[in-house]
């Protein structure tokens, strides 16, 4: 009963406007990346994790292993265009022994061994599961440039990462997703589309995604105040 964590960092961050991607920029003295995979490697459940790199960037990976070592086999592969197709690659790199498979943003640090557990623990039982809470702000659906519709807010949630799924449901999501040539924003979308309801694991607000440059300060101030090592 073994899961398998997939990475997707194949984006080259162009709008972060940083000289590398922003997977490899440093957070208290390490990459992004790495502590995102050392967040995985601590947790028990997980055996082994799938990167999905940059095309060129497998050189500059195995360097930054090297000094930062990560204590979980990894495999790298080439990641896609787009985050889906970087998740798809990844999930051809995955034993087939693995029961259920976590995803994770690269650019998300902050996860804990706790709730990486929970939300694999959830989906041992539901099949899907992802990490939220409910929304805070009043959300609008606005179309050029206007607000027409206010959902509820109770029925709201942010969503995060890690998302976890039973490998082959997770495949099967995907692999509808290319035959029907459909997008989306996370894996739980693509799961959605089967009709099988996704469980929401509570998670923190400071789960931060480092999105834009000035998520890296903030990011900063967090790592200080909240983070002890390992993970």
């Amino acid at each position: 009963m073994t899961a398998v964590a997939i990475v997707p960092a194949g984006g080259l961050g162009v709008r972060f406007g940083a000289d590398r991607p922003k997977q490899f920029l440093e957070l208290a003295g390490c990459p992004i990346i790495i502590h995102t995979l050392r967040r995985l490697a601590a947790c028990p459940d997980v055996s082994h994790i799938v990167v999905a790199l940059p095309p060129t960037a497998q050189p500059v990976f195995d360097a930054l292993l090297e000094t930062f070592p990560v204590e979980k086999p990894i495999t790298a592969v080439a990641g896609g265009a787009e985050r889906q197709e970087s998740v798809r690659l990844a999930l051809a790199a995955v034993p087939d022994a693995a029961s259920v498979v976590v995803v994770h943003d690269a650019v998300r640090p902050f996860a804990t061994t706790e709730l990486i557990t929970a939300t694999v623990a959830a989906a041992r039982t539901d099949r899907a599961a992802v990490v939220g809470h409910p929304a805070t702000d009043t959300i609008k659906l606005v179309r050029d440039g206007l607000a027409y519709e206010t959902p509820p807010r109770p029925i709201l949630y942010a969503v995060q990462t890690p998302q976890a799924f039973e490998t082959g449901l997770l495949r099967e999501a995907h692999t509808r997703a290319v035959d029907e040539h459909v997008t989306a924003t996370d894996d739980a979308m693509l799961v959605e589309r089967l009709g099988v309801p996704v469980r929401i694991v509570p998670g923190p607000r400071w789960n931060l995604k480092i999105t834009h440059p000035d998520d890296l300060p903030l990011a900063d101030f967090l790592w200080q105040r909240l983070v002890r090592e390992p993970a």
